[in-house]
């Protein structure tokens, strides 16, 4: 019987070399002859994530190119119905020509003097930015800076004229703001509100695709949720500082309401006479939109209110 170091001898001998050598030897002949098909397979996936690549670019540049465009169209026409809701208020706030007017909201006191040709004789404003302040009071304005959560410092029964231009939204005590514009009008007084629809076309598509809606993308300063709008991901300063108490009233838009959900409103807190409508049926082009405006009066982007307190 052959020892162990025989039998090792014998399993590394040049029989088992020849062996290593021909598999080695059919090893190398097959990758050589293997080579072309790796070659293209290895071809193939460069190619695949090349055109992956160049189709996900394309997508990406289509998909950036849509929204510009779309962007470029709601822009204008949002910037025309905006006009038409600040002509709305401004004129029939003229018609009225109330001697005694409060401007909520008041800016630097130019808006309500672009339509309004008398001065009169009570005008306040009610305005939270310092800069804007004294500009308004520069214009002779009875300007104020507080909470419009809370209750007013005007006595009851004070103003002929409330006008309140793309405010409530801002607040998260609507109710309270509403019975206050109604306190402080007297009897027969009207009030002229404009806001942000939240039905409209244009926030119920957001919505539709998962994104917060247009109305409601402002979050003290910062533009979130929604990569279609126009300002999304910037911010843009409020003007008061975030621990002034008035800061609750301009730090984005809090609470949109609907046309319906307007209409209910300000008929439960007392008003007579209420009117709620909607206009700028965006993203629809003005040509196909406007004219269908009195038929789709609750899709509009633009809030339009109109009140009265009851005589006595």
């Amino acid at each position: 019987m052959a020892d162990k170091s025989t039998i090792r001898r014998v399993r590394s001998g040049p029989s088992a070399n020849g062996v290593s050598f021909g598999a080695g030897l059919f090893k190398g002949v097959g990758i050589i002859v293997n080579a072309p098909v790796a070659a293209d397979r290895f071809s193939n996936r460069l190619q695949f994530g090349w055109k992956h690549r160049t189709y996900s670019a394309l997508v990406a540049k289509a998909h950036s190119m849509i929204v510009r465009a779309l962007q470029r169209m709601v822009v204008g026409a949002h910037a025309r119905s905006c006009q038409r809701s600040d002509d709305w208020s401004g004129q029939r706030v003229a018609r009225l020509r109330p001697e005694s007017l409060l401007d909520v909201g008041c800016g630097d006191g130019s808006f309500l003097f672009r339509y309004i040709d008398h001065k009169p004789k009570l005008f306040c404003g009610i305005e939270a930015a310092p800069e804007l302040m004294k500009r308004a009071e520069a214009k002779g304005i009875q300007v104020q800076a507080f909470d419009l959560n809370g209750v007013w410092p005007y006595a009851d029964n004070t103003f002929d004229a409330v006008h309140c231009s793309q405010v409530i939204e801002h607040l998260h005590n609507t109710r309270l703001f509403t019975h206050e514009i109604l306190r402080v009008l007297k009897p027969g007084g009207s009030a002229f509100i404009t806001s942000e629809n939240l039905t409209s076309f244009l926030n119920t598509t957001a919505m539709l695709f998962g994104y917060t809606p247009f109305t409601l993308m402002r979050c003290c300063g910062w533009f979130l949720g929604n990569p279609l709008g126009l300002h999304s991901g910037e911010h843009v300063p409020e003007g008061v500082p975030m621990t002034d108490p008035a800061f609750a009233g301009v730090t984005g838009h809090v609470r949109a309401l609907s046309v319906l959900q307007a209409q209910e409103l300000f008929e439960l807190v007392g008003f007579s006479d209420v009117k709620a409508t909607s206009i700028g049926l965006m993203p629809l082009p003005d040509w196909f939109g406007r004219p269908l405006e009195r038929l789709m009066y609750r899709r509009g982007h633009l809030l339009l209110i109109e009140a009265k307190k009851p005589e006595k």
